[in-house]
């Protein structure tokens, strides 16, 4: 099998069953418990980011008429150059089906390099609500991806929950949503998501609120159960995407 034949077989599988391009009306997670996204990574063809893009808005179109709650596309700003399409992962989630035809598929495998389908489950307890719960609340999404080791995770999840989130709802942050990676990569990777208009401004807002001293108290603690770490800055295509109107 050649690597177009799989990666076209790939791409229908994850059409076929909604893990591309779907999600929830939800914050990425129900209130009263994890809830598991999918994240596929696209490395686009140089030449034919115009092509991807006709076709991803022709997908969305199907994805919409089927009604589908929502899926939202991001073109990487900051980091490997590409796009990213978070949804609700399809194997937890029941969804309406929106089928497409292999033409459309064909398109997108054409003017792509290939992709990578994550899958993670986002904690609410990790995150602080927006003011909306659907489509993002700034132009820019920052994904923050810290790995730990094995013996670690845990600590690091903890971490979060009882140390970083308290601080950051008392910085006034809003909108941070955070969960860690279970299929498709490290398990012990974690990946917090924020929003704002404004990625070039340099102010800190943690730092603001806790001080110099216990924001690197804070920030060492961290430091000591993380083994890798990276930041990737994104803006969101709303020409690309769609957020249906929440049902009450």
């Amino acid at each position: 099998m050649t690597i177009l034949h799989s990666l076209v077989r790939d791409l229908a599988r994850a059409l076929a069953v909604g893990t591309l391009l779907s999600a929830s009306t939800m914050l990425w997670a129900q209130d009263d418990g994890p809830g598991q996204i999918s994240v596929r990574l696209v490395d686009v063809k140089a030449d034919a980011v115009a092509q991807f893009e006709a076709a991803i808005a022709d997908i969305g179109a199907v994805q919409q008429a089927a009604g589908r709650p929502f899926f939202h596309v991001y073109e990487r700003i900051r980091g490997a150059a590409g796009f990213t399409i978070i949804t609700l992962d399809a194997d937890y989630n029941e969804l309406p089906p929106a089928p497409l035809d292999s033409d459309l598929l064909d398109r997108v495998v054409h003017s792509v390099n290939g992709s990578t389908l994550l899958t993670l489950t986002i904690y609410p307890e990790l995150g602080i609500p927006g003011a909306g719960t659907t489509a993002p609340s700034g132009e820019f999404m920052i994904a923050r991806v810290r790995t730990t080791s094995p013996s670690n995770r845990q600590a690091y999840f903890d971490w979060q929950a009882n140390e970083l989130v308290p601080a950051l709802r008392a910085a006034g942050l809003t909108d941070q949503r955070a969960g860690r990676v279970i299929a498709g990569g490290n398990e012990n990777t974690f990946v917090r998501f924020s929003f704002t208009n404004d990625w070039t401004d340099q102010g800190n807002p943690l730092l603001a609120s806790l001080g110099q001293r216990e924001f690197d108290r804070l920030i060492g603690r961290a430091n000591t159960l993380v083994v890798n770490a990276e930041m990737f800055i994104y803006r969101f295509r709303a020409d690309l995407s769609f957020t249906a109107p929440q049902q009450q």
